[in-house]
Order: structure tokens, then C-alpha cells, then sequence
């Protein structure tokens, strides 16, 4: 009888459901976004171009067999998957496509991709259209730096070398024609070489003023060290004074940015682009300050604007031996100081690259060339201003007034300068602050609209 009740109660355990492998939790895996090339892959996107990139990533590592087993395209129109791309410890998956013009595809995703076996939780099924031919491309912008970085190769009689910039769109799609693109807006780094940073200050401000779809923001990285060995680099930051580059090519840093300008004035891919913003913030305004005059790109280009916007430098090009007395606001010609006429302050011992211009030529371009100086008042500390050299001291007591000098030694020394001001209050030495101000946003607007 015992061994009966033994049985018995055995039977009514197992059929209880009390601990069984069948009640185990599946794991799941997200999708955090889905990209094409740098922009959000929206269901019914259209204008895609040929060979596109896209983007999955997830919030955990996938299974590479998994994931292309579970990846499914579906088209009447022919495609190739040119590679996968495993990144992140396997949590973003890039997929590079070959597609058909005027072709529809569906991209589809479900099932169990993680590494572990995880299940992605909502599955993916997205559509969208390519470029009907090679004449018609639009794509919404890029905005995040990690998408939007982008390589190409920088050729020169020297050699050939890589080079870095960050873009919220694909300059360099050789299948497009931007129909959308009115303006260009580049930006150069400071001494932190944190051209990424400055990508995403401006991105905010042109969402901001909802101008992204008609202008191409491009922020160049002029790195110091390489990160490969075919990589252009700069050693300390020369790239701010137009020298030439180290690594597989000597190429001045302003002829890089002359070949980014070349693509953006090409008709072919930019045909209705009429206006080009060079902005940099300190030393990348100690840049554009001589760029302004010194540059190829302005003089080839006779049917795009440039307008030059000089951020918080505390460095800058004189016509003259002549500088500011703060005391009296008259011109004065100081003494005892030989690096006075030394680059960027002068024409004595100037890059290679703009040596084929006389003093004469640069400067008649720099009177007359547009640039704003814009200043940011604030009286906080400024820990980087050189004080320790007579050409810098010379300059103005701090990075505020030596940009009110320069505006004011343009006034006196040459009455019909074609150089403006706008100030920013209370502000110190801030990239961010500058280029997020309100200020900065109503100078774009006029530049824009003008």
C-alpha cells in the first residue's frame, strides 16, 4: 500500500509543472537603429543610391552565421551583398549592398541571431526604392558622428594619403546628383583636433534652424598621429598655418581642404550648390583667417559665394608692422619684436603653399575677401592664451580684444575692408557655446539669405 501511495504521489508531482525545462525564459535581443549610409532607414524611403551601407545595431553580440541566415531580401530586382562588417564585439552588423537602379527591396529579420541564441524581439521587415538613374539622389542627413565619418584618398604629386572628415552626406557618391543642396558649411577643429565634436555642435545648430536638407556640413579632421600607416597627419598643429602634411604625401592642409571644395563645386554632383561658409573655432580660426586670402578655391569658383567666419582666434594676420594701442585705440608701430612679420602674424616665412602669390595679391584678397570675427566676450579664465611672445602679446590683452583689434586696425588701415564683427556675450573660449548661440544662428540665417 505504501509503495502504491509512493507511486501515486510521484505522478501528481510531474503532472504539477513545478520546475521544467519547458517553462525556461527565451532570451531576446534589440534593435537599437537601423541605418543607410549614416541616415535612419525608414519604411518607404526612397532615391537610395546603388551601393549602399546598412547599419544594424543591437543591443547585445549576434551569431554572424545566424544573422546572414536569417537576413532575406526580397526584389524583383537583382542585388549582391558585397560584405558583412562585424563590429562592437558583433552588436553592429554593416552590410554593403549592390543594387539595381529604379529597384524596390525589402529587407526582412526575425528569429534567433544572438550569440547566445537570443531572439530578436520585434522582427524587421523595412522597404525602400534606389535612384531611379545616376541623375537623382536625396537621402535625409546624416547626424550622427559615428555614421557620418566618412575616408577618401587625398592625391598629390607627393604620393597618395587617407583622409578623415565627418559629412551629413556622401560627398563622394559617385552616382549623385544633388538637387537639394544649396549651401556647404565646413568647419574646422581646434587645437583638440575634435573635429567629431564640431560636427555635432554645428549638426544642432542646423536642425535647429531646419536648413539640413539644403546644406552639406563637413567637418575635416586633420589628425596628429596616424591611425594607419597611409593616414595624412600633421605633427603639432601645423595644419592651422597651411603646412604641409607627414606620412605617404607632403600636401598643405589647405590644399585638402581646396580638394573637399572642388568636389562641392563640382556641377556634376552639386548643381544647384551657390554658397560656401568656412568657419573654425580657435585655432581652426587662426586657419580660416589666413585661408580666407591665401586659398585656390575662391577665384576658380566665380558662380559660388564664400563667406569666411573667424571664431574666437587669438592669432592674426596684419597687413603692417602696425598693431592696436588699447589705451588710446590709435595705430602704433611697436619695437623690438622680430617675430612681428613672422606667419600668420605676417608675410615673412609663409607656407609653401601660398608662396606663388605676392604680398601685394594676398593682401588686396584679404582687404576684401567677407570675413566675420566672431568674438566671445566673457571675462572668464582663459587657460590657453599665449602671453610668453612679443607677436602675440602685441596681438591684445585677451582673446576678446585681439579680435576687436584686428576689426579695428581693418577700420583704420584700410577704410574699405569688406570684414565684419559679431560678438557673443559671456562667453569665454567655447566652441560649443559659440556655435550653438543665437548669434551664430542669425549670422547663418543672413548668410544664407543674403
Amino acid at each position: 500500500m505504501r509503495q502504491l501511495l509512493g507511486i501515486a504521489i510521484l505522478l501528481l508531482l510531474g503532472c504539477s509543472g513545478g520546475s521544467s525545462d519547458d517553462d525556461s525564459t527565451v532570451e531576446e535581443i534589440n534593435l537599437i537603429s537601423l541605418k543607410i549610409d549614416g541616415a535612419n532607414l525608414t519604411d518607404g524611403l526612397e532615391s537610395v543610391s546603388t551601393n549602399p551601407s546598412i547599419r544594424f545595431s543591437f543591443n547585445k553580440s549576434v551569431s554572424a552565421s545566424s544573422f546572414q541566415n536569417a537576413l532575406k531580401i526580397n526584389s524583383t530586382s537583382t542585388y549582391t551583398i558585397v560584405r558583412y562588417d562585424y563590429l562592437n564585439n558583433s552588436a553592429i552588423v554593416e552590410v554593403e549592398f549592390d543594387l539595381d537602379f529604379d529597384g524596390s527591396y525589402t529587407i526582412t529579420l526575425s528569429g534567433a541571431i544572438g550569440s547566445n541564441g537570443e531572439v530578436l524581439t520585434s522582427s524587421i521587415n523595412t522597404s525602400f526604392s534606389t535612384m531611379v538613374d545616376d541623375k537623382i539622389y536625396s537621402l535625409p542627413p546624416c547626424t550622427n558622428t559615428a555614421d557620418c565619418k566618412r575616408t577618401t584618398d587625398i592625391s598629390h604629386s607627393s604620393g597618395t594619403g587617407s583622409f578623415d572628415f565627418y559629412s551629413n552626406y556622401p560627398i563622394f557618391e559617385e552616382n549623385a546628383e544633388w538637387q537639394n543642396l544649396e549651401k556647404a558649411l565646413v568647419v574646422i577643429h581646434g587645437g583638440s583636433y575634435d573635429a567629431d565634436n564640431y560636427f555635432n555642435h554645428l549638426t544642432s545648430s542646423l536642425e535647429s534652424l531646419n536648413v539640413s536638407s539644403k546644406t552639406v556640413l563637413i567637418s575635416p579632421h586633420f589628425k596628429r598621429s596616424q591611425d594607419n600607416s597611409n593616414d595624412l597627419f600633421w605633427t603639432s598643429p601645423t595644419y592651422r598655418d597651411g603646412q604641409n602634411s607627414s606620412g605617404p604625401a607632403s600636401i598643405s592642409s589647405f590644399e585638402v581642404l581646396d580638394i573637399l571644395i572642388s568636389r562641392l563645386a563640382n556641377k556634376k554632383y552639386f548643381p544647384v550648390l551657390n554658397e560656401i561658409i568656412i568657419t573654425g573655432q580657435s585655432s581652426g580660426g587662426r586657419y580660416v583667417h589666413t585661408y580666407s586670402a591665401g586659398n585656390k578655391s575662391e577665384s576658380a569658383y566665380d558662380s559660388i559665394n564664400f563667406e569666411y567666419i573667424v571664431s574666437e582666434s587669438q592669432f592674426f594676420y596684419y597687413t603692417s608692422s602696425e598693431r592696436i594701442n588699447e589705451q588710446t585705440g590709435n595705430l602704433y608701430s611697436p619695437g623690438n619684436c622680430p617675430s612681428l612679420s613672422i606667419w600668420p602674424f605676417g608675410y615673412t616665412s609663409i607656407p609653401t603653399y601660398v608662396s606663388s602669390l605676392s604680398k601685394e595679391t594676398f593682401d588686396n584678397r584679404f582687404i576684401n575677401r567677407s570675413i566675420t570675427y566672431l568674438l566671445g566676450n566673457g571675462t572668464g579664465t582663459d587657460s590657453s592664451l599665449v602671453t610668453t611672445q612679443c607677436a602675440s602679446n602685441l596681438l591684445g590683452s585677451s582673446r576678446y580684444q585681439r579680435g576687436e583689434n584686428i576689426f579695428k586696425y581693418m577700420g583704420l588701415k584700410h577704410s574699405g575692408h569688406n570684414h565684419k564683427k559679431v560678438v557673443v556675450p559671456n562667453v569665454t573660449h567655447d566652441g560649443e557655446k559659440i556655435y550653438k548661440s543665437s548669434e551664430f544662428k542669425n549670422l547663418l540665417t543672413t548668410l544664407f539669405n543674403n
